[in-house]
């Protein structure tokens, strides 16, 4: 397992930031297109503001320094377990870990591991496990 010393609120807190930043302007927009191509059809599904958001991450972790906006302002940055920079294969490893498999197994994997963090807070949740990646303090 990989150590880490990352208080699981500071995750919490940046996660909700990113999901105002990227899902916000990319719902307004979604919802803008589909009154214009399907004016009269409710769509209840939003698929676009994920892909956003899945893709804003992508960018920030390979272009920012391994931090979203949300990990800047609570202090924390996404690293390399071996210390090495990330690799294009570990920022896909970790997103599509978070927002495909937490999602297609109703997040059990999760839950799993923050019932395991209670005993053991130098745990590191499984998306980071599955991409060798770590979170580290900036602040």
């Amino acid at each position: 397992m990989i150590t880490v010393a990352v208080p699981l609120w500071k995750r919490a807190v940046a996660g909700q930031i990113d999901q105002v930043v990227f899902q916000t302007p990319a719902k307004l927009i979604e919802k803008a297109i589909r009154k214009k191509v399907w004016p009269d059809k409710e769509v209840k599904r939003y698929y676009f503001p994920t892909v956003v958001t899945m893709a804003g991450e992508v960018y920030c972790m390979l272009y920012r320094n391994g931090q979203t906006l949300g990990d800047r302002i609570v202090g924390i940055k996404v690293v390399s377990a071996d210390g090495r920079p990330l690799s294009f294969e570990q920022v896909i490893k970790r997103t599509l870990y978070k927002d495909v498999v937490y999602p297609a197994t109703l997040g059990i994997p999760l839950i799993r591991a923050l019932q395991q963090m209670k005993s053991n807070k130098d745990l590191e949740l499984p998306h980071d496990e599955f991409a060798h990646t770590k979170l580290i303090s900036t602040k």
